[in-house]
């Protein structure tokens, strides 16, 4: 099996009878050469070779594997582009499916993400690991700790793995690139040729992915940033006989239980690479453990705490049911009198370092999580359900459509969907953001897609008249979700997230929304849900 890099798990799989690889692309770790931003024809030509030198070797039976963590999950998937006929079976974890979309997602820019993972990446290509780490002790300990990158066996006096790193001072740093970006058709200003985010995301691969044949294991967590969603659009669209996908209650690389429910660090009980083999057994050794019995498609419902199962996504039956914005900061099921409200937006809203867009994503051993939800939410807009009278499971996408006026050119915003228990103790669900000037919405969509696809497109931009009325649509990252009787469904809306995000706009004031609702005016919440018994809401 190759694996590249991946976490602790070698060990793992090497119990269960498989051989086991760490492989490096170009100008990453101790190898030669130097990465580019464009890399996806790299990693197939290098990986095909790669994998004949895997086959010839005695202790092979001519089948491959090959899996991997957010870069290391993408490599998976260009080396499946590859068709060589040794690779059986691909496994792309926490990872992307459209590049743009994942790391602007709305069209905002993630940048405490981007600066973590960049500092990240220079400090492993220079091998000076500790480099990314900004307290001066913790980089001390790192310096005493580690040794840093390891060098081939016969690399005695450590020449060869230092001719190697200086090799990586000419590499094209990609989180660079996507960081300079701001629309999906901009040229990377680091790469060598021309590219866009698009030349390097598996969706504008996918005939290539389905004519390989390859079962493709899709993985992520509902807390992973935006990469759920893309996992989930993976397997939409790699549809090769086989092909699965699961979506556990975790934030990037599953270090830890990150069910909001779930107090403090505690480590994840699902047995992650045994559930991998299963997948690996039937396809590289012809061993079904029950795989081919079970639905294809595997999701946790948070609250509730179970596993469950689906033929499709989403789940077959999924209803919905919709929550009306009314006046008094109330959720209806039916509109009420036409009514709006101002809301001044507060620069220094955030959902934190460790929400689903902070520190996990780059390695971060703590769950994902909003601290002091309840004293953030008095600086957003609320609105708030009745106490449900029953248990109620949001499974799948739900959507938000707004009608507001901003006072700005061009503004952020942001939704949440929050739980909120009889103590008056809100947790986030799930949320979605949005930058005004990207809100059309194209006709023509690239790859089957849930939810709103927005181009992302400069040349799709659409022009925020100041204290003109728009209607927008924002579609929620998916999740499974049980809200149960007693409790109260809130959305809170924002206009920033000052830990995680670029404010927009970035040098003006604070801009000034107001939200029209009621009976002309269009502004509610569609919730998918799983039913028990006909729904209506309250």
């Amino acid at each position: 099996m190759a694996w590249p890099r991946a976490r602790g798990v070698g060990p793992a799989f090497a119990q269960y009878g498989y051989a086991f690889m760490a492989v490096e692309i170009r100008g990453a770790g101790a190898s030669f050469g130097t990465k580019t931003s464009i890399f996806h024809d790299q990693v197939a030509q290098d990986g095909g070779e790669v994998l004949d030198w895997i086959i010839a070797q005695p202790w092979s039976n001519g089948a491959v594997g090959a899996t991997g963590i957010s870069a290391l999950g993408l490599t998976s998937m260009f080396l499946a582009t590859g068709r060589h006929p040794a690779l059986k079976a691909i496994a792309p974890r926490f990872t992307v499916f459209d590049v743009f979309h994942s790391v602007h997602p709305g069209g905002l820019l993630t940048n405490r993400f981007l600066t973590d993972i960049g500092a990240n990446l220079r400090a492993m290509d220079s091998n000076r690991l500790a480099d990314a780490i900004k307290p001066a002790v913790a980089r001390y300990l790192m310096r005493m700790l580690v040794r840093g990158l390891r060098g081939v066996d016969e690399d005695k006096s450590g020449s060869l793995l230092a001719a190697a790193v200086r090799d990586h001072a000419e590499n094209e740093g990609f989180d660079r690139d996507i960081a300079a970006v701001r629309y999906r058709d901009d040229q990377l200003p680091h790469s060598r040729i021309e590219a866009t985010l698009d030349t390097q995301s598996p969706h504008t691969l996918a005939d290539a992915l389905r004519a390989s044949g390859v079962p493709i294991y899709a993985y992520g967590g509902w807390f992973d940033g935006a990469f759920q969603r893309d996992m989930i659009h993976l397997y939409l669209n790699a549809t090769n006989a086989g092909s699965r996908l699961t979506i556990g209650p975790w934030a990037h690389g599953a270090r830890c239980y990150s069910s909001p429910v779930i107090k403090g660090k505690r480590k994840p009980d699902f047995d992650q690479a045994a559930e991998l083999v299963r997948f690996f057994d039937l396809h590289l050794k012809d061993i079904d453990r029950g795989v081919s019995e079970e639905a294809s498609v595997h999701y946790f419902t948070m609250v509730e705490e179970q596993w469950k199962e689906a033929t499709s996504w989403p789940p077959p039956g999924t209803q919905l049911l919709t929550y009306h914005l009314a006046a008094q900061n109330r959720l209806l099921a039916e509109p009420e009198t036409s009514a709006l409200d101002r809301y001044q937006v507060d620069r220094s809203a955030t959902t934190g370092a460790w929400s689903r867009y902070g520190k996990h994503l780059t390695g971060g051993f703590g769950p994902a999580h909003y601290p002091h939800r309840k004293a953030m939410d008095r600086k957003l807009l609320v609105y708030n359900s009745s106490p449900l009278e029953r248990d109620i499971e949001v499974t799948g996408h739900p959507l938000v459509v707004l009608t507001l006026c901003c006072d700005t050119p061009d503004g952020a915003i942001f939704v949440y969907l929050e739980d909120v228990a009889p103590n008056g103790h809100p947790l986030v669900v799930t949320d979605a953001c949005l930058r005004l000037s990207q809100r059309s919405v194209p006709t023509t969509v690239p790859y089957q897609h849930l939810g709103i696809w927005r181009s992302g497109r400069r040349t799709d931009l659409q022009s925020v008249v100041p204290d003109q009325r728009m209607q927008i649509e924002l579609d929620l990252l998916p999740t499974s979700w049980l809200f149960q009787a007693g409790h109260t469904i809130r959305l809170a809306i924002a206009g920033a997230d000052a830990d995680n995000f670029v404010m927009v706009p970035e040098s003006a004031s604070a801009p000034t929304f107001t939200v029209e609702h009621g009976a002309e005016q269009t502004a509610r919440i569609d919730l998918p849900i799983v039913p028990s018994e006909p729904l209506a809401a309250t």
